[in-house]
């Protein structure tokens, strides 16, 4: 094959810098996504040495990288990207063989988690299939703002969803993200993931705490971009003052923004407040020169899927998500 695959601490960050180039370059086009913030992340790690993994080599370069983290009992497989250079899928599954054995042979791991976006997920289904591992499909979508129809609260003319929004907004506040509601935005969360694909994907789902650092990953630490707080948006129920939304919105290059999050509490489902939050952030996202936002979802999640494509996403990429888990996921 004319590679070899090495323990990523004994290269310097120089050595990362084309292959780190490129990876940006994918990111832009294919995932429409600036991945500056994360390669200066990565390149910090790089110098001190701190993360875990291998890189591929190639005639005396590196094209090709894959690393991972511990968090507690849980494995992170945080990245895998190959030079397009290189053709084929043998040099990708290769390295994560190398990965995937290093973190089923730690004692005491009882999990492990694993998204990579450049990758579809029959490309990487026989490194993972033969350890246990579950493989859900996930999809980046993608929505043009610029001159788009209103899309549907629900069936019917336009008279009629005007009616349906006044209705709502007699019965539900939307207000601009208040960070003094995070701890009741992590509950939500919790509640209404607790049965769901997603917390069998990523776990931080499956509890109160893990909610809460979602939600401060996004809002705080600018994890999924950069958080655009006068956009994202909660909804209220008048008459109890519930919490009974959530919709986070981030910028993740010029002229495309993001949705990380949106969850709308069990009690008050089924009722349009997830397509107000949405329609409303739309809104102002065109009037500050956004061009289109995206969003992933999992297509195991049919209602969130549906109501994505009622309001005009389209399916840009897909990719796979994969779980090792010592307890049952379905």
């Amino acid at each position: 094959m004319g590679f070899e695959i090495i323990d990523i601490r004994r290269f310097e960050v120089k050595d990362f810098a084309t292959l780190l180039e490129s990876e940006s370059q994918a990111w832009y086009e294919k995932l429409r996504w600036d991945f500056t913030a994360s390669a200066q992340v990565i390149n910090a790690c790089l110098r001190e040495k701190g993360l875990s993994g291998y890189a591929l080599v190639h005639e005396g370069g590196v094209r090709g990288y894959c690393f991972f983290f511990y968090d507690g009992e849980k494995g992170l497989i945080g990245d895998l990207f190959v030079h397009p250079e290189l053709a084929g899928l043998s040099p990708a599954r290769q390295l994560l063989e190398h990965i995937v054995e290093t973190l089923l042979g730690t004692p005491g791991l009882r999990r492990v988690e694993a998204q990579l976006p450049h990758f579809e997920l029959e490309d990487l289904e026989s490194c993972f299939r033969p350890h246990g591992f579950q493989g859900y499909q996930r999809r980046f979508m993608s929505l043009a703002l610029e001159n788009r129809p209103r899309s549907a609260a629900g069936p019917g003319p336009t008279a009629g969803r005007r009616l349906h929004e006044a209705s709502l907004l007699e019965s539900f506040q939307l207000i601009p993200w208040d960070r003094r509601l995070d701890e009741e935005a992590a509950e939500l969360l919790y509640y209404a993931y607790r049965r769901h694909v997603d917390a069998v994907i990523n776990d931080q789902y499956a509890s109160v705490t893990g909610a809460s650092r979602l939600i401060e990953n996004i809002v705080h630490h600018q994890g999924c971009g950069e958080f655009l707080s006068r956009i994202s948006r909660m909804a209220v129920h008048r008459s109890s003052q519930q919490l009974a939304g959530i919709l986070t919105v981030t910028g993740i290059r010029p002229h495309t923004a993001h949705i990380p999050q949106v969850a709308v509490a069990e009690p008050f489902q089924g009722r349009g407040v997830g397509s107000a939050l949405m329609e409303a952030a739309f809104r102002d996202l065109a009037r500050e020169g956004f061009e289109e936002a995206t969003l992933t979802v999992t297509d195991q999640n049919a209602g969130a899927l549906r109501l994505y494509q009622r309001a005009g996403f389209q399916t840009f990429k897909t990719f796979g998500g994969f779980i090792y888990s010592r307890e049952e996921v379905f």
